[in-house]
């Protein structure tokens, strides 16, 4: 299932920095962005998009926000270094929220704003474009407001109107990123000049740039629900009945490469620093009790296995290497993906959905995405590293753990949760909203938690406490945030 457009070229990439370089950016979102008009002009929209998606979006998910996978309780860490022990007992460095920051609203947010107003000036027919622009600012924003909560939204990027701007709370983000991405989706209505080869995610294909935007709509719309959910309802129904993302093959999924330079950056960080084994990573007890007992498949594929031929996992805050299984070389290698949004996530909440009554169908329908959800996550891997054999995949959908048709309502609320929460192994911040949401399953508090209870938030950096006076007044990271439940 992996792409040949996927696929970054060293040349790519290069052309790509030099490019950026003529934006001229500073470390806070009120800096002047893009002061030169008269370069800025000169600069293809195309050449801005790898930056916005490789240098802004994956680089701070797969490597500021690696810590994530120990928050969601997917991975332990498994050497005593403070870089990996700290984040997994919740001291989050000043850096990471910086980098997080910095990089969505300046490399990902500021170089879209720029992306859309080079298309208005020289190419305003295009409007593809400015719907594949507008799309990941979605997701951005979507990124921003579960790391933060509160964040810029309706004022942000807009230097010279908002210097410094407001904070929308969380529900305004929630409810105003489905407006966002609706105004995407009517830019590509219709066919026009798309971005195609540094579209890294989807090659320039229309359709996928719909299922992607309706995708992220959904997920909005779920974490509304979740507080809220007759206010969504109809919109949740709306959107149910549009093109979404239902099969693994249409994952929006940017692959690293092998070629040297654009390689994965934690598997960089093993070929570094550890021979190319990975001696820092290892599964999480809570994922992979779970998986024990329900005989997952996906174990072998996400994990090795202990000298006793077990699959083990740590609980969290220990730090210690010995009988646990480490994180597979299937998973952490040179083209280990970062998934933005997945066809197993899509059919989860629709089985949700479809489970609470906010859509069609009832519990057989919920069964009938349950298992969906099942089947996309156990197919992901065709055609990669420890891809699960189809006799495993069989028999684990015909278990009693791949049904809920014969559970309780709360049972297979339970069911679906947990699965999804499964799902969505090496998805940081996917993982650890998944837990905030729906408290399932049954998390750990951390060895050593600097903390008194599971972390729901990251602080704001100090560069923007600093530059933006509006900038709210911290609150303590286990304060839950608006979308829990």
């Amino acid at each position: 299932m992996k792409k040949n457009f996927l696929r970054i070229t060293g040349y790519l990439l290069a052309t790509t920095l030099m490019a950026v370089g003529v934006v001229s950016c500073d470390d806070s979102i009120e800096g002047d962005v893009n002061v030169d008009p008269i370069v800025a002009t000169t600069i293809e929209p195309d050449l801005l998009f790898p930056q916005v998606i490789v240098a802004g979006l994956s680089a701070n998910r797969t490597v500021e926000l690696n810590a994530m996978n120990m928050q969601s309780q997917h991975w332990s860490s498994i050497v005593g270094f403070g870089v990996f022990v700290n984040p997994e007992r919740y001291n989050i460095s000043a850096n990471t929220t910086n980098n997080v920051w910095v990089g969505h609203y300046t490399t990902v947010l500021s170089n879209l704003a720029q992306v859309r107003r080079l298309v208005e000036e020289n190419n305003p027919t295009a409007r593809n474009i400015i719907g594949q622009a507008k799309i990941l600012e979605a997701f951005a924003y979507l990124n921003l407001t579960q790391i933060f909560e509160d964040i810029p939204f309706s004022e942000a990027i807009q230097v010279s109107e908002f210097p410094t701007p407001n904070f929308d709370t969380q529900e305004q983000v929630l409810r105003g990123i489905p407006v966002l991405i609706d105004e995407a989706l009517a830019e590509l209505a219709t066919d026009t000049d798309i971005i195609t080869t540094s579209d890294l995610i989807y090659g320039g294909d229309r359709q996928s740039w719909i299922r992607f935007g309706n995708t992220l709509k959904l997920k909005a719309l779920m974490l509304v629900a979740n507080v809220d959910p007759g206010s969504v309802q109809s919109e949740i129904q709306a959107v149910a009945n549009q093109p979404l993302i239902l099969d693994a093959a249409q994952d929006a999924t940017f692959f690293y490469t092998e070629a040297a330079g654009n390689e994965n950056p934690i598997w960089k960080t093993i070929d570094q620093f550890a021979g190319q084994a990975n001696l820092f990573w290892g599964s999480a007890s809570t994922l992979v009790d779970i998986m024990n007992a329900t005989d997952d498949p996906r174990r072998a594929t996400w994990f090795d296995l202990t000298e006793d031929d077990t699959f083990v996992g740590q609980d969290q805050g220990v730090n210690s290497p010995e009988g646990i299984s480490a994180v597979s070389l299937n998973i952490i290698r040179r083209d280990m993906p970062d998934r933005y949004a997945t066809a197993s996530e899509t059919n989860f909440y629709l089985a949700e959905a479809a489970l609470q009554g906010w859509i069609a169908g009832g519990q057989a329908a919920a069964n009938t995405f349950y298992r969906a959800g099942i089947q996309e996550s156990l197919d992901f891997y065709d055609g990669q590293p420890g891809a699960i054999a189809q006799a495993d995949k069989d028999a684990f959908m015909a278990s009693a753990r791949a049904s809920i048709a014969a559970d309780s309502p709360a049972d297979a609320l339970r069911k679906i949760h947990e699965e999804h929460w499964i799902s969505d192994f090496t998805r940081g911040i996917e993982g650890w909203t998944d837990w905030r949401r729906n408290k399932v399953p049954d998390f750990q508090q951390p060895v050593d938690a600097a903390l008194p209870d599971i972390i729901r938030r990251y602080n704001y950096p100090n560069s923007e406490i600093n530059a933006n006076p509006n900038t709210p007044d911290l609150l303590p990271l286990e304060q839950p945030m608006w979308f829990e439940n």
